[in-house]
């Protein structure tokens, strides 16, 4: 690593650079076929606005290199030129080989990582050029331990109170990086700057295939949702899409920001991300207060399927969900999930028309795949389909565009695919 030369806890204000970590280098895998991935749809980096909202005393700067579509060398350069005393990564573990190379060949006083990687590989990060990792929550403990001094280790947030915490610092970004240009294979049009905007944090769900590592469930009240909202909307925001993992698990919360939103002067088209809904005044309510467009994981239309996933639904409340979405004009945005133990070649055959029964707008399809720290990763190493614990192994020595052991035959992998190509012709 390439230190400076003065200690950084003799520094009063520390110029504090924040990245996110560039695609290049990220590991493979055959989740999510690239129809489903326009380049034209980028999302900010609201971890680390929210992170730098708490920051305001300091000099902050905000790399997002995913979005920007930099290269590892390139966000090398940017951050170098920065000159910061304080570099922190957000990383994911796909990109894991990315921050050990930014890692290794930026200059910096004191390096930092943060991020959903932290929460299982932290003991392997500081091995890796990181000066100190935080773990899980970390807008109240990064700020104290810039004050304390900076020390190296390892550190631990619980979950925050997101009531409390200022609202994250959009301006620090640059929204023409954010822009969508209209083109072909964009799905749904919702206008030119589409914000995200998170109201929760966590699910207390256990699908077994979900990497979603947060299970405390926090969530913003309806009157700091609101606020926001305005926030995003006086920032020339033409649609907001609310990421939660959840969105809807607490009706009442729901309901109540939805009257407060019909009340309000508030006028922006508006999305959410949630879980198969059952009530119906709940679909009524979000369909009256403006929202546009219900990203929903219903993931199968197998109850055995369902169940092996682990998930709360079934499809008699699939079908309850999409009959209140088509009473209410409310688009659906729908997630399946293919290959997974028990799914006949049946299901597959019939499963586009079932989709149109439904009068699901949008379908979109996934592959059952061993993603990291989860539940259906660690029931295959326990039956000793997979020897070793890759993903460990990965994580310990990052390698560049690293492909993600599958546990089907090469014939079963393309038998998927091909499927799904014949699902992406079918709905176009």
């Amino acid at each position: 690593m390439i230190k400076r030369d003065r200690p950084l806890g003799n520094l009063k204000s520390p110029r504090i650079t924040l990245v996110v970590c560039p695609y290049e280098g990220e590991v493979i895998d055959r989740v999510t076929h690239n129809f489903y991935k326009p380049s034209a749809v980028k999302y900010m980096p609201l971890g680390l606005l929210s992170l730098a909202a708490n920051l305001r005393e300091y000099e902050v700067n905000i790399i997002d290199a995913s979005s920007r579509g930099l290269t590892v060398a390139e966000t090398i350069e940017e951050i170098n030129e920065t000159e910061p005393d304080i570099l922190g990564l957000s990383v994911v573990t796909y990109r894991a080989w990315a921050m050990t190379q930014i890692l290794s060949n930026t200059e910096a006083s004191v390096k930092v990582v943060g991020g959903p990687h932290t929460t299982k590989y932290h003991k392997y990060i500081l091995d890796q050029g990181a000066d100190a990792v935080f773990v899980g929550d970390s807008e109240i403990i990064f700020s104290d331990w810039i004050k304390n001094g900076c020390r190296p280790g390892i550190y631990f947030g619980q979950p925050t109170d997101l009531n409390t915490i200022p609202l994250p610092a959009r301006e620090l970004s640059n929204l023409d990086d954010y822009k969508i240009e209209k083109r072909e294979g964009l799905l749904f049009d919702a206008g030119e700057l589409r914000l995200p905007l998170f109201s929760s944090k966590g699910c207390p769900l256990r699908c077994n295939y979900c990497d979603v590592q947060q299970k405390k469930y926090i969530a913003k009240s309806p009157q700091r949702i609101l606020e926001e909202f305005k926030q995003v909307e006086e920032l020339g925001a033409t649609s907001i899409h609310i990421l939660d993992d959840a969105f809807n698990i607490r009706r009442d919360r729901v309901r109540s920001f939805c009257k407060l939103l019909e009340k309000s002067e508030v006028s922006i088209d508006w999305s959410v991300r949630g879980i198969v809904e059952v009530h119906d005044d709940v679909i009524e309510s979000l369909a009256s207060a403006g929202c546009s467009r219900f990203h929903v994981g219903i993931e199968h239309l197998d109850d055995g399927v369902l169940e092996f996933f682990r998930k709360s639904q079934r499809l008699n409340h699939v079908e309850k969900f999409c009959e209140s979405c088509n009473k209410h004009d409310l688009m659906m945005i729908a997630y399946f999930i293919m290959g997974a133990p028990g799914e006949t070649t049946e299901y597959r055959e019939k499963l586009p028309e079932k989709i149109r029964d439904l009068g699901i707008d949008i379908p979109y399809f996934n592959v059952l795949t061993p993603l990291s720290d989860t539940d259906f990763y660690y029931q295959l190493l326990s039956d000793g389909v997979f020897k070793e614990d890759f993903w460990d192994a990965f994580a310990s020595n990052p390698a560049k565009d690293y492909v993600i052991p599958s546990h089907r035959s090469v014939g079963e992998e393309e038998e998927l695919q091909d499927c799904i190509e014949s699902y992406i012709d079918y709905f176009k």
